[in-house]
């Protein structure tokens, strides 16, 4: 079976595009495209997201303003016509594309672990009639609304698509660690699939670029050398970057949970400081709190032996060195003192053991593509009535069976995920 999997991330930079084939437990990326967003379709996107803030997610409102639901169709038809596009350009036969993999881009995502006690939800929008519509293709969209609506955080998705990944390579005792606007981490070993949002990773480095330096990221960590950690600023990071509603701190939370750029805050008193020097912290905080994040591996689970590592937070040679400097040498540049016994403990449970940490490019795997092939995945298990979430690593009360099938010439009417505030 073959299935293009779409993913447009928070960054608002680009749509990602593979076509992947599933055939007897192998997966392979047959062809991959990317196509960058234009400057007003960004602005566009940011003023849905502004429109949902102002309204509190309240769909009921947003349906009747005629900016918010053009928006949508403007969004939808930019996917389709770069898909068609590529496909043109492209030795890809559209008569063996089976489906679409369409996640939609995310506005708001409200779980459980955020919402503490309010009612969850989570937002993602996209005409999933239209792109098959316009591409001639079955779609399957929503893969986050069925685990929501059974108690579970909606995300992360990628374990499931890891394990797939981790089986198909032979792959045991590995961790693929996921460094975009937020990080995530999925535990596989023969016998369970563990994971978890970890917090923010690239929010506040390419947040402060952009604030303080006039640029979008931190190419090859250029900026972020002209500084130095701080260990005053990584506690402001830790202590305010990422609170619930009720003011507690997602990083101190034990999974499931999941989080979403919409919360993140930059601490109060960074202006206090000179602006490399909290520039590098961010990075090295992104760095620091993964790796503080295994102190949730359960104390029966074994640690990892390899970490596969994807997501643009990587190729920032500064974030990179500074997780293989904790894990490997087993030395920080600046630690908190609440955190220096659970450092310990986490190298103390590695047992001697030297993990080995690799792009997942070096297995093979296209770091670029996974979430895009995470989509194409998700889709490929709907179609086979597999389960894509799992209690253990969303917190769903069952396994869920995640999407919903939109298929060319029907007339459903359909712009955002099922699970939204107020529903359809």
């Amino acid at each position: 079976m073959q299935i293009i999997g779409i993913m447009t991330g928070n960054s608002l930079d680009a749509a990602d595009f593979v076509l992947t084939e599933f055939e007897n437990g192998h997966i392979r990326d047959l062809a991959a495209h990317t196509e960058p967003f234009s400057a007003e379709l960004t602005e566009k996107i940011q003023n849905l997201r502004q429109l949902v803030q102002q309204n509190q997610a309240d769909m009921k409102a947003l349906a009747k303003i005629p900016e918010f639901m053009a928006g949508i169709n403007d969004y939808t038809l930019f996917v389709a016509q770069s898909l068609n596009n590529w496909l043109k350009n492209s030795e890809i036969k559209r008569k063996d594309i089976t489906a679409i993999g369409f996640h939609g881009q995310t506005l708001d995502h409200f779980p459980p672990s955020i919402a503490d006690g309010a009612k969850p939800y989570t937002l993602q929008i996209g005409n999933p009639q239209l792109l098959a519509d316009k591409t001639g293709i079955d779609v399957v969209f929503d893969f986050r609304s069925a685990d929501i609506l059974a108690g579970g955080e909606g995300a992360p998705l990628a374990p499931v698509h890891n394990k797939h990944l981790a089986e198909a390579l032979s792959l045991n005792r590995v961790a693929f660690c996921n460094a975009g606007n937020t990080g995530n981490i999925a535990l596989i070993t023969h016998e369970e699939t563990l994971g978890w949002d970890v917090g923010p990773f690239n929010h506040f480095p390419d947040l402060l670029c952009r604030t303080n330096f006039g640029q979008n990221m931190d190419t090859d960590g250029n900026l972020g050398r002209g500084g130095k950690v701080s260990e005053e600023i990584l506690r402001l990071f830790y202590m305010q970057s990422a609170l619930n509603v009720k003011g507690r701190n997602f990083l101190e939370q034990t999974p499931p949970k999941s989080s979403d750029p919409s919360w993140y805050r930059l601490p109060k008193g960074l202006e206090r400081f000179n602006k490399a020097d909290v520039l590098r912290t961010a990075e090295y905080f992104s760095a620091y709190n993964f790796a503080l994040s295994l102190r949730f591996v359960p104390k029966e689970s074994p640690m990892p032996l390899q970490f596969l590592l994807f997501g643009g937070g990587w190729q920032n040679p500064l974030c990179l060195a500074d997780f293989k400097e904790i894990l490997q040498k087993r030395t920080l540049k600046e630690v908190l003192h609440e955190h220096e016994a659970v450092f310990e403990k986490i190298w103390e449970r590695c047992l001697g053991i030297i993990p080995q940490i690799e792009l997942s490019d070096h297995f093979g795997i296209s770091g670029k593509y996974m979430e895009a092939r995470l989509m194409a995945d998700a889709a490929f298990c709907f179609l086979e009535k597999r389960p894509f979430t799992e209690p253990a690593v969303t917190g769903c009360q069952k396994p869920c069976i995640c999407g919903a099938l939109f298929k060319k010439g029907e007339d459903k009417q359909v712009f955002w995920s099922r699970a939204a505030k107020n529903g359809k």
